[in-house]
C-alpha cells in the first residue's frame, strides 16, 4: 500500500498537469487576498488575520481537486492497467486508500505555501505578531476536512469513467452540489424543521462552523462520514466490474442494466449490501453524534464558546426565537465583519438552543424606490432601532446612506429590538465595532431572557423623602419596565412595604429618613435584598442657579449617613469639579446687545469614561453626573468593593458649603489646582452586610417573631451613586414630556446614563450569571496603517510571487533529484 502511495505522488509530482493546477490556485488565492479590490483583500480590510482565504479556497478547491483527483482511476481504465491494479496482493480498500492519501497529501501540499499568508499579517499586525493564532490553526483544520471530502469524492467520479474530462466534470459537479446544493433546497423553506435538517446535509453548513476556528464533534463525524461514503461507494465501482447479473435474468440486457434490475448479481449482492449497512451505519453515527458532542474552540478568546448561563437560557426555549437583522448590503470592511460576527454568534444560539433560534439578514434599503426606503426607515425607528449615517466612497465620490445597525427579536409573538452598534465618545470607529462584537453575546440573550421570562422581578422605587417625582424617572422607568415589574413604593414605617421586591431604588432624597423607614430597608438588606442608593449628600438649589446666577451647595440631611458606613461607604460633603465636564449656554454679548450663547465648559457637570472591566460598566460610553460629590470606602469585613465610576484625572474638589456661580465659566481654570484624581463617584459593595441596628434595639424588637430581626445579610450587594441625578432625565415641562435619559438639552449629546442604570439594575437583579458576560474581552487585531501604505506592493509582491517560487523550486529541486537517481 506505501509503494502504491508512493507511486501516485511521484505520478503526480512528474506531471505538468499537476503544478500547473496548484499553480493557478495559488495564483488565484493570492490575487483575490492581496491584490484585487474586492471585499475579501487583507490589506483593504484592515483587520490582522486571514480568514478570506478560507472564504475564498473552497471554491477554488471545487476546480483544484477534481483536477488532481481526474486521473486517479480514469487513467488506468483508460490504459488498461486497471486489472492489473487489481491483481496486485492489495485489497480494494487498500488501492482506494492509496490513491485517496495520495491525493489528500497533495492537497495539503498546495496548502502549505499559503503559509506565508499568516507570516505576512503576524508582520503587519499592529503590534507585530497581533494574530489570533489558534484560530487560524483551526480553520486551517477546517480547510482541510473540506480538502478531505473533496478528494474522496474526486476519486468517486475517476471510478465509474476512464474520461479525465468527464471525470473531472462529474467531480467537479458532486464537490459543487454536496457544497452548496443543499444550502440551495434549504433555502425554499418548503418544509419547516425539516430544512434544517437538509441544510445539515450539506457541507458549507458544516465547513462555516470550523472555518472559525471551531472544531465540533458534529462536524468532524460529519466529514468522516462523507468520506467513508464515497471511499465505500469507490468500492462498489471497482467490485461491479466482477458482478455478472443473476441467471434468471433475460438475456440480452446490458450487464449494468441486468445487475441494476435483478434481485442481486451474482456477485454483486454482498458488495451492495455492505455499502447499504455502512449507509445506515454512518447515518446512526451521525444522529447519536448530534445528541452527544463536544466543541473545541481554538481561538484564543474563545470567542465562540458561549457562557453557562446563555446555554441554560437557550435550553429553556419552547419556542422559536425570530431575529430580523437589518445589517445587510455594501458596507465598509468593519461593518461587513460586525454583520459576519453577528451570523456567527447567531449560529451558535441556534445550535445550543435545538434549533429554535431562526434569523435572516434583510438590506433596508434594498428598494430603488426612495420613498419606499424612507417608510421602511421610520418603520424601523417606531420600533427602538437607531439609525446611523454611514459615509461610502465610491467612483463619483462620497455617498451618504442611512443603515440601521441593529435586529428586531420576536417571540411568542413579543419582540424587542437589539441595536448591534456600540457608539461610544473618544473611541475610533474599529474599536466601537469591536466592542460591539464583544456584546454580541449578551445583549442577544438579554433580549431572549426579556422575552421568554413569564414572570417578571418587581423593583420598588421608593418615595416619600422628596425622591424624584414620576416624570424625572420616566425614562428610567421605561426602559426596566422591558425587564421588570417596576412601582413606586412609600414605605411609610409599613414592616412589610418592601416584601416581594427583587430591588429598590432610593432616587436623589431631599428629606430625612425614619428610622422605622431606616429599619425597614435595612431589613430588607438582611433578608437578600438589593438597593440601588443614588444621594446628593449636598443640596444644590438649582432653581436660585437658574434665577439668580449662584447659589450655594450645603449638606442636606437624609440621616443615612450611619447606615451607609455600616454597610462599607462613606459620602462626602463635597462636590467634583472636573475639566472633563459637559457643557452649558453662556450669553456672551454685551449689556444692550442681542443675546448670544455660547457653550462652556461646566466644571460642576463631570463626564465619566470608565476603564473598568467590570460587567457594568465595561465598554460603556460616557456618563453625565452634575454636582456630584466623592466617595469614601471603609474596611468592612466580609464586603468587597468595586469603584464602578470615578471622576478624571483632572479634577478636584470643594467642601462645603460651595459656591456656585454661573459667571465662573468665563474663568480660565488653573489646571494645576486639578490634581484630585480619579475620586470615586459610584461604588459597588458585595457581601454579608452587617446590620446597622446590630445591638441598638431592645430585646423585646430584636427576638419579635412577626418582625424577624436579622442581625446579619444572606449574600447580596448594592450600589451606592454620590449623585442623585444621574438617573434623572430632562423633561419639557411646556409639554410635560419626558426626555430620553442621558439627553443633555444643551450639547444635544446622549450620555450613557440609561445604560448604565440598567446594567447596574440587571447586575443586581441578574442571578443567573449572564450579565457576566459583558467583560469578555475580544483583543481588536488590526494591521498597522502605515506599513500597510508604505510597503503595500512589496507585500504584494510577497504574497503573490513567493508561494509561486516555493512550487517552482519544489518543481525543479524534485525533478533534479529524480533524474540523478534514475540517471545512475
Amino acid at each position: 500500500m506505501l509503494t502504491l502511495l508512493k507511486k501516485e505522488i511521484r505520478s503526480f509530482l512528474s506531471s505538468l498537469i499537476g503544478y500547473i493546477a496548484i499553480t493557478v490556485f495559488l495564483l488565484v488565492i493570492s490575487l483575490f487576498l492581496w491584490v484585487l479590490k474586492t471585499d475579501s483583500n487583507i490589506l483593504d480590510n484592515g483587520y490582522a488575520n486571514i480568514d478570506p482565504l478560507f472564504i475564498i479556497a473552497p471554491w477554488v478547491f471545487l476546480f483544484l481537486i477534481p483536477a488532481i483527483t481526474m486521473r486517479s482511476f480514469a487513467d488506468e481504465k483508460k490504459a488498461g492497467t486497471i486489472e492489473l491494479l487489481l491483481t496486485r496482493p492489495l485489497t480494494d480498500i487498500q488501492i482506494i486508500l492509496s490513491k485517496y492519501l495520495a491525493g489528500f497529501l497533495l492537497v495539503l501540499f498546495s496548502l502549505i505555501p499559503t503559509l506565508i499568508y499568516y507570516y505576512s499579517v503576524h508582520v503587519l499586525g499592529n503590534p507585530s505578531g497581533n494574530i489570533d493564532t489558534g484560530g487560524m490553526w483551526g480553520s486551517y483544520i477546517g480547510l482541510m476536512f473540506l480538502g478531505a471530502a473533496f478528494v474522496a469524492i474526486g476519486i468517486f467520479a475517476s471510478a465509474i469513467t476512464d474520461n479525465q474530462v468527464v471525470s473531472f466534470i462529474l467531480a467537479l459537479f458532486l464537490c459543487y452540489f454536496t457544497y452548496t446544493g443543499f444550502d440551495f433546497m434549504a433555502s425554499f423553506e418548503l418544509f419547516g424543521k425539516i430544512d434544517n435538517i437538509i441544510l445539515a446535509l450539506g457541507i458549507n453548513h458544516h465547513y462555516v462552523s470550523m472555518s472559525r476556528g471551531v472544531i465540533d464533534t458534529r462536524d468532524v463525524v460529519y466529514f468522516v462520514s462523507i468520506i467513508a461514503l464515497f471511499i465505500f461507494a469507490t468500492r462498489t465501482v471497482l467490485e461491479s466490474r466482477k458482478w455478472e447479473p443473476h441467471p434468471t435474468s433475460p438475456k440480452g440486457r446490458s450487464k449494468l442494466l441486468a445487475i441494476l434490475t435483478s434481485p442481486w448479481g451474482r456477485t454483486g449482492g454482498a458488495s451492495a449490501l455492505s455499502l447499504v449497512l455502512a449507509v445506515i451505519i454512518l447515518v446512526l453515527l451521525n444522529i447519536v453524534g448530534s445528541f452527544v458532542f463536544h466543541r473545541f474552540d481554538l481561538t484564543s478568546e474563545k470567542r465562540y464558546t458561549l457562557s453557562d448561563a446563555t446555554k441554560k437560557l437557550l435550553g429553556e426555549l419552547n419556542d422559536v426565537v425570530y431575529v430580523k437583522v437589518y445589517l445587510e448590503g455594501e458596507f465598509p470592511s468593519g461593518f461587513k465583519r460586525l454583520r459576519d460576527e453577528t451570523r456567527e454568534m447567531l449560529d451558535e444560539f441556534r445550535i445550543y438552543s435545538n434549533d429554535n433560534v431562526e434569523y435572516e439578514f434583510i438590506n433596508p434599503n434594498a428598494s430603488a424606490d426612495k420613498k419606499q426606503q424612507l417608510e421602511i426607515q421610520q418603520q424601523l425607528s417606531n420600533k427602538g432601532l437607531i439609525a446611523t449615517n454611514l459615509e461610502v466612497k465610491e467612483e463619483s465620490g462620497i455617498s451618504q446612506q442611512i443603515i440601521f445597525p441593529g435586529a428586531i427579536v420576536s417571540y411568542k409573538g413579543r419582540e424587542v429590538p437589539w441595536q448591534l452598534l456600540k457608539t461610544s465618545m473618544g473611541q475610533s470607529p474599529e474599536a466601537q465595532l469591536n466592542n460591539s462584537v464583544q456584546a454580541l453575546e449578551y445583549e442577544f440573550a438579554s433580549c431572549i431572557r426579556n422575552l421568554s421570562t413569564a414572570i417578571r422581578p418587581q423593583i420598588g422605587i421608593i418615595q416619600g423623602h422628596g425622591e424624584l417625582d414620576t416624570l424625572s424617572l420616566k425614562s428610567i422607568d421605561d426602559a426596566l419596565t422591558e425587564f421588570y415589574y417596576v412601582r413606586p413604593i412609600k414605605i411609610n414605617e409599613q414592616l412589610k412595604a418592601l416584601d416581594g421586591l427583587k430591588a429598590i431604588i432610593i432616587a436623589k432624597p431631599d428629606t430625612a429618613f425614619s428610622e422605622k423607614d431606616k429599619f425597614i430597608i435595612d431589613q430588607y438588606v438582611m433578608k437578600g435584598g438589593k438597593v440601588l442608593w443614588a444621594i446628593d449628600p449636598l443640596d444644590t438649589n438649582i432653581d436660585s442657579l437658574r434665577r439668580l446666577s449662584r447659589t450655594v451647595a450645603v449638606p442636606q440631611e437624609l440621616k443615612l449617613d450611619d447606615q451607609l458606613f455600616k454597610y462599607g461607604v462613606r459620602l462626602n460633603p463635597n462636590i467634583v469639579l472636573d475639566l472633563q465636564s459637559s457643557a452649558i449656554p453662556v450669553n456672551k454679548a454685551l449689556r444692550g446687545q442681542q443675546p448670544r450663547f455660547e457653550l462652556m465648559p461646566w466644571v460642576f457637570s463631570p463626564l465619566l469614561l470608565s476603564k473598568s472591566n467590570h460587567p457594568i460598566v465595561k465598554n460603556l460610553d460616557v456618563i453625565k453626573v452634575e454636582y456630584a460629590s466623592t466617595i469614601d470606602t471603609i474596611d468592612v469585613k466580609g464586603i468587597r468593593k468595586t469603584i464602578l465610576l470615578h471622576s478624571s484625572k483632572y479634577a478636584k474638589t470643594l467642601n462645603a458649603p460651595v459656591r456656585v456661580d454661573l459667571r465662573m465659566v468665563n474663568m480660565t481654570p488653573d489646571e494645576n489646582q486639578f490634581r484630585d484624581s480619579y475620586k470615586p463617584i459610584a461604588v459597588l459593595l458585595e457581601g454579608r452586610f452587617e446590620s446597622v441596628y446590630k445591638n441598638r434595639i431592645p430585646p423585646k424588637i430584636a427576638t419579635d417573631s412577626t418582625i424577624g430581626f436579622k442581625e446579619k445579610s444572606a449574600e447580596t450587594k448594592m450600589i451606592v451613586i454620590s449623585d442623585g441625578d444621574i438617573i434623572r432625565n430632562e423633561v419639557q415641562y411646556s409639554t410635560g414630556n419626558a426626555l430620553n435619559l442621558g439627553f443633555d438639552i444643551y450639547t444635544r449629546q446622549t450620555y450613557a446614563n440609561k445604560n448604565f442604570i440598567l446594567n447596574c439594575m440587571n447586575y443586581l437583579c441578574d442571578d443567573s450569571g449572564l450579565i457576566t458576560v459583558r467583560s469578555r474581552e475580544l483583543t481588536l487585531r488590526l494591521l498597522d496603517k502605515k506599513k500597510m501604505k508604505n510597503e503595500r506592493l512589496k507585500w504584494q509582491i510577497i504574497n503573490t510571487g513567493l508561494p509561486l517560487l516555493v512550487i517552482l523550486v519544489f518543481g525543479i529541486a524534485y525533478s533534479v533529484v529524480r533524474k540523478r537517481k534514475y540517471a545512475r
